[in-house]
């Protein structure tokens, strides 16, 4: 993924604990170490499976998108754009307390040449570290909690969102919060007010679940079907980084019309109403690596996808119903 370039950022305190917010009442300083450790964080948000793509919604009055369309309209309004959404935020917060207390770093940043808001609330963590106490006796050295600490550089924040200047699309990750004796997406549902498309992680979900429910009601789990339709999606998604629902239905159930339509009906029903599912280059990887085996006494096997029912690995349907494997032509063997 190209290099992000952050030309503005703003730290705003949002503990609920405290009252108010604590908003900072200038930018950022500029520090190459702060810009690495903010970048690396919208690098990973933008790459992340459980990131959504999202639009507000255009029949609800929404304060949050007016201030947007603000900012978009003239950038000179960074810092106080930055403080009436972290105000916005905070008062949700106030009236929400299962919604985590946390610091909110806001982004002007640019990648490609396109202008994008990145808005990523680190949530506080409980970490330890040591602390030295300097006695007349000598020194005694303890373990102290820390109870407002934030993600580090390597790790994935829970919640954050960005904003496509050209086109005030969204890219939002998000965590379910208890608001009114329901869990649900506030920051999308309450706070930002947008609509989303599934992410590519509840995109694997549904395709996941779906595979299993077909592949039980017509083929009764049957192993030749399974690796039919493993290998169909890796074949679509050598091509490119699409799956084509009907496509793959109608080659991998060719002989069972009511299978293809249980197929498709089964993925519209979920929330896959599209003939063709986008994936993001990681989750298209993770799909075409390997298929993992588990038979019934529970000997474990990882099958690269490009040898499934291939010469390296053979399935063979025994006449009692069992399945014999085969791996051949094996030049060593490595114990792990």
């Amino acid at each position: 993924m190209a290099d992000v370039y952050i030309t503005k950022s703003i730290l705003h305190i949002l503990d609920s604990q405290v009252g108010l917010p604590v908003l900072s009442e200038q930018e950022h300083p500029k520090s190459t170490e702060t810009e690495l450790f903010l970048g690396e964080h919208l690098k990973r948000l933008m790459e992340d499976p459980e990131v959504k793509e999202c639009v507000f919604l255009e029949d609800r009055e929404n304060p949050l998108r007016k201030i947007l369309l603000d900012y978009q309209q003239s950038s000179d309004t960074f810092l106080s754009m930055s403080k009436a959404l972290a105000q916005s935020l905070y008062e949700y917060m106030k009236s929400n307390p299962e919604v985590p207390s946390g610091d909110l770093a806001v982004m002007a940043f640019q990648q490609n040449d396109r202008a994008y808001l990145g808005v990523l609330k680190f949530n506080y963590k409980q970490t330890f570290t040591h602390e030295v106490n300097h006695q007349e006796d000598g020194n005694i050295n303890s373990i102290i909690q820390y109870k407002r600490t934030i993600a580090n550089i390597n790790q994935r924040i829970e919640e954050g969102f960005i904003v496509d200047l050209e086109n005030l699309k969204v890219l939002v990750k998000e965590k379910k919060v208890k608001i009114n004796d329901e869990k649900i997406f506030y920051l999308t549902q309450k706070f930002l007010l947008c609509k989303g498309k599934p992410s590519d992680k509840e995109k694997m979900a549904i395709i996941n679940k779906t595979n299993k429910e077909v592949l039980k009601k017509h083929y009764d789990n049957d192993f030749k079907k399974t690796t039919d339709l493993k290998k169909a999606m890796v074949e679509n998604l050598t091509e490119s980084d699409e799956l084509e629902i009907e496509e793959i239905s109608e080659k991998v159930f060719r002989d069972n019309p009511e299978a293809q339509k249980d197929y498709r009906d089964s993925m519209e029903k979920r929330g896959l109403t599209e003939p063709r599912v986008k994936l993001a280059p990681k989750t298209s990887e993770k799909v075409m690596k390997k298929q993992k085996i588990i038979t019934e006494e529970g000997i474990e096997l990882h099958v690269p996808v490009k040898f499934l029912d291939d010469r390296k690995v053979k399935f063979i349907n025994n006449g009692d119903g069992t399945i014999k494997i085969e791996i051949n032509d094996i030049t060593s063997i490595l114990n792990k």
